[in-house]
């Protein structure tokens, strides 16, 4: 049995009457005294993929676990859409110990009701990078733990999957490749996904939509360019990387920043503010640009750019992405100037 699974009958198109697929509402779940989940409410439409992000502890996989029916949530309702069955993948689902990996995914089509469950396991096992069906499942290391694990939740042709971290354990290059390969799989079948993931570049590049998650509940929701582009909550900001705060005058529809007039992503009272910027948002400019002084304070490299993190004359500390080719060293003397659409301002006072 596929951890989470629900044998119900699906419909043959995959499609919910409801048009939503998961509905979650005023979840509240408490553990050893600790409230986990504190009104948790998610929606997921059928097909849609949604990646639920957040800081250690957030209760994420909680979330997922009371949904798949492992856990029962103290308050709230939890709804399947009717018709709909479901999988689950988490990081502590054990791989069957005995047989060959061919086998392990076969059974799973096999009770699924596919024609062919021999000829199925060897497709999801290609799909996801499984070289050698014959292999013996005790031996695989962990990142083949974790393709097994998908393979079977894959051949139980759930229309809804529950997925914990699912590319833990994965290589950065075949991380990708794999990621690749199931949101293409998930997009071309519509089948419906909550993807947990740390990786808040993996939630952008899989999600439809991502769901921050902070201390039991959903603080933010929303495309990936728009929450990334609108990040007003500081607790929101800084799930989804590193931000700083710089001091701002908001008039009309625009900012002073450092000088500059910089649109603003949402209108805000005028007056004083603080801008929230992403290391993207800030670049070093030549000294008779606009912009403000700045001195070095560390400066890192990263493979395919550098991480500096600057001191600004009007004392606000920011970090910037830049090219390698770029090279600075702490103490030295910079201009820096925000170099985006748009920004997002929370008010002071």
């Amino acid at each position: 049995m596929v951890e989470g699974s629900v044998a119900v009958t699906v419909p043959a198109d995959g499609r919910s009457s409801a048009g939503w697929s998961v509905r979650v509402a005023a979840v509240g779940r408490t553990r050893a005294g600790e409230r986990v989940l504190d009104g948790f409410d998610l929606t997921v439409a059928v097909g849609e993929i949604v990646a639920i992000v957040g800081p250690s502890g957030c209760g994420a996989t909680t979330a997922l676990r009371v949904i798949a029916g492992l856990e029962r949530a103290d308050t709230g309702t939890v709804s399947i859409a009717d018709g709909l069955s479901t999988a689950a993948v988490f990081a502590h689902t054990a791989v069957p110990r005995f047989g060959r990996v061919g086998e392990a995914v076969a059974i799973v089509s096999r009770r699924a009701g596919h024609p062919d469950p021999d000829a199925r396991a060897r497709e999801l096992c290609g799909l996801l990078g499984l070289s050698d069906p014959e292999a013996a499942t005790h031996r695989l290391a962990r990142g083949d733990r974790r393709r097994v694990l998908l393979a079977r939740a894959l051949a139980s042709e759930a229309r809804i999957l529950l997925l914990d971290d699912p590319l833990d354990g994965l290589q950065n290059y075949e991380r990708a490749v794999l990621r690749d390969r199931l949101v293409e799989h998930l997009r071309d079948r519509r089948i419906t996904a909550v993807w947990v993931t740390r990786e808040t570049s993996e939630a952008a590049a899989v999600a439809d939509r991502i769901a921050v998650m902070v201390r039991g509940r959903i603080a933010a929701s929303g495309s990936p360019e728009d929450l990334f582009r609108h990040m007003g909550d500081p607790a929101v900001a800084a799930v989804l990387g590193p931000v700083s705060t710089v001091p701002g005058i908001v008039e009309d529809v625009t900012v002073d920043v450092w000088g500059q007039d910089v649109p603003l992503a949402e209108a805000g009272p005028d007056g004083h503010c603080e801008v929230i910027v992403r290391p993207d948002q800030v670049v070093l400019v030549g000294p008779t640009e606009p912009g403000v002084d700045a001195v070095v304070q560390e400066t890192r490299f990263l493979g395919n750019m550098r991480l500096t993190q600057v001191r600004a004359q009007d004392g606000s500390v920011v970090q910037i992405e830049h090219s390698v080719e770029d090279r600075v060293a702490p103490q030295a003397p910079v201009r820096i100037a925000l170099a985006t659409s748009a920004v997002t301002v929370r008010p002071l006072g």
